[in-house]
């Protein structure tokens, strides 16, 4: 750590570096227009008008960002199925509105 000359502490670089998790910001492999149009614009799931696009695999359980893991989804399907895997999310139990 080291102090300024108000006397405030403040945290080296690389030291934050190695607890603070950042994500990079680049732009997808894929296009929007190219997912939705790979689907006729409907949810993948229930066949609704899809307005989302949702990680098959999320990214927070180790899926990767590109195209052949993304796919159009209606808000109410990818809301509800979050972070969860497909597995996961077809036999967790309805949870009422």
């Amino acid at each position: 750590m080291t102090f300024s000359r108000s006397g405030a502490r403040r945290v080296q670089a690389d030291f934050a570096s190695a607890y603070v998790r950042t994500r990079r910001c680049r732009s997808a492999p894929y296009k929007r227009s190219e997912v939705f149009a790979r689907w006729n614009g409907r949810c993948c799931y229930c066949d609704a008008p899809a307005e989302h696009l949702d990680h098959v695999q999320p990214i927070s359980r180790g899926g990767r960002d590109i195209l052949s893991n993304v796919v159009p989804a209606c808000a109410d399907c990818n809301l509800s199925k979050g972070a969860l895997t497909l597995t996961e999310w077809v036999t967790a139990p309805l949870v009422p509105r």
